[in-house]
């Protein structure tokens, strides 16, 4: 019972910081790394094995993304919880942004994700992913903590007002105060400690919350490779880097495609058809059931080739 009370009171002190400190975000200025980042943009990533649309952020926080970003929330689905899966890669940025977007998060049940070759640093991690109802780090995905700063003419300064407002806003999320806190004494504005999923969801308590997701067979794995996937420009790449058994599929017709070509006495006509095959057949694919008979009807071909 003590701990109970004592975490509702600690929510109580949380939640009147934040309500008495808000309208002065207008004063608070960055908590970002320190240098050039392209906006925020917002992209719906189709997550073939989970069978999911998700949400990709990329880039750094500033005015207007709730907006932009309210809107991206609406064409994305749901995993069984009710949450809609943000993945996240920014540098931070405007703290005020940064609590605007929250708003839509907590309307929207928002599932923070931080994945394989993303990183999500300062505003980003503090602010974004501590706000979501479900929070993992998965993969060799980062965070990155430092102390909230203003500039003042060349210089920075640290603003313990801003680390304030966030450590209030984490710890109505469930994250502790240390956590939240851990480096903001040690790392200033052009400083950053960088954790990985073994410190932030081992360490940190509090911080990392998965969700029934996880639970799924390959979920984990689907969701490490989403970022990435994300990039791809072709359908076709997607659906292969996203899906367990098309990547297989891919990586057999690689072997016996390299061990024919090591062999084959016209190795011109063999890389002629594979290139056939690729443009006419594999890429003009938009779902996993033709991609699988695509690879199938070509793994068929090869292994007829005689050398």
């Amino acid at each position: 019972m003590r701990g109970i009370v004592g975490q509702a009171s600690n929510n109580s002190a949380a939640r009147s910081v934040l309500q008495r400190l808000l309208p002065w975000l207008c004063l608070v200025a960055v908590l970002a790394a320190p240098g050039v980042a392209a906006a925020m943009g917002f992209r719906i990533y189709y997550q073939p094995q989970l069978n999911m649309k998700m949400v990709v952020g990329e880039g750094r926080i500033d005015d207007g993304d709730a907006k932009r970003f309210q809107s991206a929330v609406k064409r994305a689905d749901r995993d069984d919880e009710g949450l809609v899966v943000f993945i996240l890669d920014s540098p931070g940025g405007n703290v005020e942004a940064a609590f605007r977007m929250v708003d839509v998060m907590d309307k929207a049940r928002i599932y923070t994700v931080v994945p394989n070759g993303a990183k999500c640093a300062s505003a980003c991690a503090s602010i974004l992913f501590a706000s979501g109802a479900r929070r993992s780090v998965v993969g060799s995905g980062m965070l990155g903590f430092h102390s909230c700063y203003r500039h003042e003419g060349n210089t920075y300064a640290e603003d313990s007002l801003c680390n304030e407002i966030i450590a209030a806003n984490a710890m109505l999320r469930g994250v502790s105060h240390a956590a939240i806190n851990r480096f903001v004494d040690k790392y200033g504005a052009t400083e950053m400690a960088w954790v990985g999923p073994n410190i932030a969801c081992k360490s940190l308590q509090g911080l990392c919350k998965p969700g029934r997701l996880e639970g799924r067979s390959g979920a984990k794995d689907a969701l490490a490779r989403s970022f990435g996937c994300s990039k791809l420009t072709s359908v076709a790449g997607q659906l292969i880097c996203g899906d367990a058994e098309l990547t297989r599929a891919d990586d057999q017709l690689a072997r016996i495609y390299d061990q024919k070509m090591k062999t084959s006495s016209n190795r011109a006509r063999l890389r002629a058809d594979q290139r056939t095959w690729l443009r006419d057949s594999r890429n003009v694919c938009v779902d996993k059931a033709c991609l699988m008979r695509s690879y199938q009807r070509r793994i068929d071909e090869l292994q007829r080739v005689r050398s």
